[in-house]
């Protein structure tokens, strides 16, 4: 018996329901069979195995329904019955597995869709493998860019460092440290203010000195001036009796980090400027200048130049104090920096608490997406809420908050116009495609994307075929 689709010798119609039914069962691959509406009509075993979920869930429900409930991120059947031809795509299972999904049609007589047969394969290692290397070799760039700063691996220690607008801030700040300079650090809540004057101080002569953090706007008006210059004995009812240094003293041949300097009192800035111009302070009740050899590190997230318009802040204060001006850009402009974060904040809490937990390629997709308003700071508390909280060793998407599930009517950035995007995957494509052009190169698009090259060449032919 010789078939226009099917060569066999000698089978009878029972001899092929059995190599079928063999197939289904020992095939290593997945497959599942569905009819024409998209209906989950048979499941195989290996299916079940890959994606860790009872098969007897998706049996009888709609691919759509299926795709909608978060076992699959999409459906390579139903893309099978909309273009009407064979299509091969990257699925990501619930678990966080990557999948290459072939789905061929099975048609009728008449020329149209009876069944869609839907091949799956496990490619997760294989794309972790290819990822790892990619990563290994962005980092060997970093580290080459910053050696010729004279900046080992080991002295960024926590700082991230992958997109330009970081490079160009650290290189500044690199060069700043070596001259005792002060500076001023500017930028949202969250971003990274404090971890950068650490990583000035640990590059500066100053390093064996302290490091003394204070957030100006945690101390009340009536308190601030003395933890910062210190009082002497009996200076106010319920000082110690014996003096107290302050917080400019114990920074002595150290670092004195001033976070959020513009809510300092506009009569405690002339202190601070008279300490700046000649590095000697006098204690509450005191009446001796006492000389410290204290560099002085300022940060806020307010406007100083439009609180120096509106008399809030000493013109005098600014201009001394901003030697050095460094603004770290929001997170959310600076997406390349997202999937090295999620490691670095994922690696310490595994290690912190005994874990080996795992973060999904569509987890890691989704929070690609945020904005993130909370800056470094909320995508550090994501990371360990996630690490604590989630009962399996993968972290898959319905582990996430609500707020972090991807809106097809959100904007893509600050620039974009709002785009009708019809699911998740025409958002994923649309994001490849203006970061190509917005980059230049399927390299940079993957780097600042968070994904693999092969990954962004493969969506680039999706789109091309669209």
């Amino acid at each position: 018996m010789v078939d226009s689709k099917v060569s066999s010798f000698g089978m009878e119609a029972s001899d092929f329901e059995a190599v079928f039914d063999a197939i289904m069962r020992y095939s290593k691959d997945g497959l599942f069979v569905t009819n024409h509406e998209g209906t989950v009509l048979m499941v195989n075993r290996a299916t079940e195995m890959m994606v860790d979920f009872d098969v007897s869930k998706i049996l009888g429900r709609n691919v759509r329904e299926i795709v909608d409930s978060g076992f699959y991120d999409k459906s390579c059947a139903l893309e099978v019955l909309e273009k009407k031809r064979a299509v091969s795509m990257i699925q990501f299972a619930r678990n966080g597995k990557r999948i290459l999904a072939t789905g061929i049609p099975i048609l009728g007589d008449d020329g149209s869709i009876r069944f869609v047969l839907v091949n799956d394969r496990d490619i997760t290692s294989l794309e972790n493998i290819t990822e790892a290397l990619e990563k290994e070799l962005l980092e060997r760039d970093v580290h080459y860019e910053f050696s010729d700063l004279g900046l080992a691996a080991t002295e960024l220690q926590d700082f991230v460092v992958r997109s330009s607008a970081m490079h160009q801030v650290v290189t500044t700040a690199v060069r700043a440290a070596k001259y005792d300079l002060t500076l001023v650090i500017t930028g949202n809540s969250g971003v990274g203010k404090s971890m950068l004057a650490r990583m000035v101080h640990r590059l500066s002569d100053r390093r064996n000195g302290r490091f003394v953090d204070v957030n100006c706007g945690a101390i009340s008006d009536s308190l601030i001036e003395s933890e910062l210059f210190g009082y002497e004995k009996g200076a106010f009812t319920g000082a110690s009796p014996k003096g107290k240094m302050g917080l400019f003293e114990i920074a002595d041949n150290g670092t004195l980090f001033l976070d959020e300097i513009g809510e300092i009192p506009i009569h405690l800035q002339v202190k601070l400027l008279r300490f700046l111009e000649g590095g000697e302070m006098v204690r509450v009740g005191g009446l001796k200048s006492i000389k410290v050899n204290t560099r002085i590190i300022a940060a806020t997230n307010r406007d100083l130049e439009e609180m120096v318009s509106s008399g809030k802040f000493r013109s005098d204060l600014y201009f001394r104090l901003n030697v050095v001006p460094l603004k770290i850009p929001p997170l959310a402009r600076r997406r390349e920096e997202i999937n090295p974060l999620i490691d670095f904040f994922l690696d310490r809490f595994n290690k912190e608490y005994k874990m080996d937990k795992r973060i999904s390629r569509g987890v890691r997709n989704a929070l690609q997406l945020y904005d993130f308003p909370g800056n470094i700071r909320e995508l550090e508390n994501l990371v360990k809420r996630l690490v604590t909280m989630s009962e399996e060793q993968d972290i898959t998407m319905h582990n996430l908050p609500h707020r972090f599930h991807v809106n097809k009517d959100r904007k893509v950035d600050d620039e974009a116009q709002a785009t009708d995007l019809e699911n998740v995957k025409d958002l994923e494509l649309f994001m490849i495609k203006e970061a190509v052009e917005k980059y230049g190169s399927q390299h940079k698009a993957a780097t600042v994307l968070g994904l693999s090259q092969s990954t962004v060449s493969r969506k680039l032919k999706q789109i091309m075929k669209k």
